[in-house]
């Protein structure tokens, strides 16, 4: 259970050009990413006890 966790969404944003909403663009991609990471980590081992696996934990 790999991956980048938002990683190219961060780099799009911090890519953009200077302007009014790069701020803005960046706060929220930001809050959605932490908030993936977040609801992704408390949610998998649930999940998994769920379906009868136990998670890797590497």
């Amino acid at each position: 259970m790999g991956g980048l966790k938002g990683g190219i969404s961060v780099a799009l944003a911090l890519s953009l050009p200077d302007g009014e909403w790069k701020p803005l663009i960046l706060t929220c991609t930001y809050v959605v990413v932490v908030f993936s990471i977040i609801v992704q980590g408390l949610t998998v081992a649930k999940l998994a006890n769920r379906v009868g696996r136990a998670p890797d934990m590497m």
